[in-house]
């Protein structure tokens, strides 16, 4: 169990927080390709660490990712007019490009260059495995994008998605790479007293199953032996489970900076599309749950924070 003070720190991901700055030196998907379906398109609300941002597919297809509120009297640009290349705040017509640049002024005289010295905060963006990643972080230290797997292959080869979950950014990781809870959370146990249980009848699960044994070997055995192998990415995290004989049976998941995770999938004797979870909670707001967005055939988790709640 954590501190109030650790958990706060680890959870809150705003502007001015530890581990809010930590997450700004990534690039963290906000987005998939297919919410921003086409150019001059209607344009997203999204929150991100704790921020309000609105994001944009211009006339070119190009997205931009800038503040949700023009820098002029802070209209909601949501209310904009996407077109030619720019938004187009309502309330006095000034239009920003997806760079933030301010390009057209209409109530100014065009001989000042006003909308010269005008400039709306926006944010590096890529569109990289069907998604939409933002970098938040300082502008002179861009890092690459992650090479995760599911990004790779081709698109017929992955199948992405996007979920919310109401928890904090570092409960909906947890959940990911935590093996034990499998026994509790995705068996149902319910049966008369009389009655055998039938594992697989009640597993949690709409794909039949070549298999029982590993079914019982995760009801018979709540408490996983847990070994963690640190590397360059992240962590390996494997579960182990007695079977009744000399052999061990291996639950193993990936923990990738910052907020991405390979969950196990197929199980012993199964090969199930050659899928890897892959899974990416999206950090929303200091205390307000998160939206995760999710991928998959190399099915991927990545958590993305909007400020991150309290665990």
């Amino acid at each position: 169990m954590l501190r109030v003070e650790d958990n706060k720190f680890l959870t809150e991901s705003g502007p001015g927080t530890g581990m809010g700055e930590l997450l700004r030196r990534f690039w963290l998907p906000v987005l998939l390709s297919e919410e921003l379906p086409e150019p001059d398109g209607e344009p997203k609300k999204i929150i991100v660490l704790g921020v309000e941002l609105l994001a944009f597919r211009d006339s070119r297809g190009q997205v931009g990712v800038i503040d949700q509120y023009c820098p002029h009297r802070g209209a909601n640009l949501w209310l904009g007019r996407n077109e030619e290349c720019g938004i187009r705040c309502v309330y006095h017509g000034w239009k920003f490009d997806t760079a933030g640049a301010c390009v057209d002024m209409p109530t100014s005289y065009p001989d000042l260059n006003a909308k010269d010295k005008i400039r709306i905060k926006a944010y590096p963006v890529r569109e990289w495995g069907d998604m939409i990643w933002a970098y938040m972080g300082p502008a002179d230290q861009v890092p690459e994008l992650p090479a995760l797997e599911m990004a790779l292959v081709p698109p017929s080869h992955r199948y992405v998605s996007k979920k919310w979950q109401d928890c904090n950014w570092v409960q909906a990781l947890e959940g990911s790479i935590d093996t034990a809870h499998f026994t509790f959370a995705h068996l149902a146990f319910e049966k008369q007293q009389d009655e055998i249980l039938d594992i697989k009848k009640h597993f949690v699960n709409p794909l039949l199953r070549m298999s029982t044994d590993h079914m019982r070997w995760i009801a018979e055995d709540p408490r996983p032996v847990i070994k963690i192998n640190p590397h360059e990415a992240g962590l390996t995290i494997a579960g182990g489970r007695l079977t009744g004989s000399d052999n061990i049976y291996w639950r193993i998941a990936q923990f990738l900076m910052p907020v991405h995770s390979y969950a196990p999938s197929a199980m012993p004797g199964e090969n199930i599309s050659a899928r890897a979870s892959c899974r990416s909670p999206t950090p929303i707001a200091g205390s307000t749950p998160m939206p995760g967005i999710r991928s998959g055939r190399s099915r991927m988790r990545s958590a993305t924070p909007t400020t991150a709640a309290t665990a």
